[in-house]
């Protein structure tokens, strides 16, 4: 963020072209089911953007995977498996909006 863009001559972080910092493209934290390890690096990494740079939104990065403690629901991906909780990871005042990726699971392509 504090990096000067060589050719226009404007820092990141003053940059009015850049709509967003993304904190990550998919975190995870498998290792943790408890979905802790992540939830407190977003909200400590994001604090830590918006302490460089207020001017600019910041996302997660988080792509969907929640704790649902729903035994029957999609384990792998509804029970904290891969480390996430969307809803926690995303409910930072630190973090301006979410994202959400979806892959179709069909095999039509």
């Amino acid at each position: 963020m504090n990096r000067t863009n060589t050719i226009t001559g404007i820092k990141y972080k003053d940059d009015p072209t850049i709509f967003a910092w993304e904190l990550a493209n998919e975190p995870r934290a498998r290792s943790d089911t408890s979905t802790t390890v992540l939830n407190n690096w977003i909200g400590e990494m994001s604090a830590y953007v918006k302490s460089i740079d207020s001017k600019h939104l910041v996302t997660s990065g988080v792509d969907g995977g929640y704790k649902n403690n729903i035994p029957d629901v999609n384990p792998w991906w509804y029970n904290g498996n891969e480390g996430q909780d969307y809803f926690s990871n995303n409910n930072w005042s630190t973090i301006d909006f979410t994202t959400f990726n979806y892959y179709d699971d069909t095999n039509r392509f």
